[in-house]
């Protein structure tokens, strides 16, 4: 019954995997290749999202007071009565100080252009920046209500981005949904070559196998290492897959974050936040194919 043990089983896997090493170094570089494929899509569409999801800022109606500066007891009054409107999520209040500083950051390789201006020459008025969700009929009946003159007199103009904004959120959804088919079809693809690759590595050894069969070996005698060294094949190329993929990624993160001008215009997220998912995927991606490759290879010469 020692041959039968569990260490003695594992011992054989190790064997036949170094044993077969050319083989196993095929499968380690194929099935490495599919996997750093599948996740380097994978985190493009991530970022895709992200970079697509921040076209939300644009469901925002922008508030701008008459010229009159108001009294912060009235400022206080407007905040309250906007954020009580129905489908409103939050409510920003730009002073004109605010205004003016925020303008003068933004301009400050050119000093020159807002020299003229100080506190008591301001030509920024109070900003009110809303927030809202619902359907476009909600927010047209909102756009309505703050340009009602009887309702709040205090604004001056009222400036909405809804029709820009449903513009990109249908492009948003169009993108998202084109990459994800492709991302499908790819992972597809890929889990077809990684179990078609287990395949051909048990093949190459179906004489071994048979020898085993006709001397009495059970099937799961047999099996067991099999299925075990190519589990182990799946691990290595899971770490070296997950290994690369971290080198390349944080390669371009760094790259286009140098960049100022790139990075205004790219959010890339930092592989920090997403190293779990990566790693998950392939560890996943590598098992579960090698699994099935396996015994569907297995079962052309035993029964499992």
């Amino acid at each position: 019954m020692r041959r039968y043990s569990f260490s003695y089983l594992m011992s054989r896997s190790f064997k036949g995997f170094s044993r077969n090493s050319l083989m196993s170094l095929a499968s380690i570089l194929i099935l490495t290749s599919c996997m750093l494929v599948s996740g380097s899509f994978g985190l493009i569409i991530y970022n895709l999202y992200v970079n697509l999801n921040s076209l939300n800022e644009l469901n925002e109606i922008v508030c701008m007071c008459n010229y009159e500066k108001i009294p912060d007891e009235q400022l206080d009054d407007l905040y309250n009565r906007l954020t009580a409107l129905p489908h409103v999520e939050s409510v920003k209040f730009t002073s004109r100080e605010e205004a003016l500083a925020n303008m003068r950051e933004k301009y400050a390789q050119h000093p020159q252009v807002l020299s003229r201006f100080s506190e008591e020459n301001n030509p920024f008025f109070e900003i009110y920046t809303i927030t809202y969700s619902g359907s476009d009929q909600d927010a047209t009946n909102l756009l309505f209500t703050l340009r009602n003159k009887s309702e709040f007199p205090e604004f001056r103009t009222v400036e909405d981005k809804l029709e820009t904004a449903n513009t990109l959120e249908k492009l948003k959804n169009t993108i998202l949904w084109i990459f994800g088919a492709f991302m499908i079809v790819l992972v597809f693809i890929s889990i077809i070559i990684i179990m078609n690759t287990v395949r051909m590595a048990i093949s190459s050894r179906s004489e071994e196998i048979e020898i085993m069969r006709y001397i009495g070996a059970t099937g799961w005698f047999i099996s067991f290492p099999f299925m075990i060294e190519s589990l182990f094949t799946g691990f290595i190329s899971a770490v070296i897959a997950f290994f690369l993929q971290f080198l390349t990624y944080n390669y371009l993160f760094s790259l286009l974050t140098k960049n100022s001008s790139a990075s205004n215009l790219i959010q890339i997220a930092p592989f920090s936040q997403l190293w779990y998912f990566v790693a998950l995927g392939f560890l996943a991606l590598s098992f579960i194919t090698c699994y099935i490759g396996s015994k569907i290879s297995l079962s052309k010469y035993i029964k499992v």
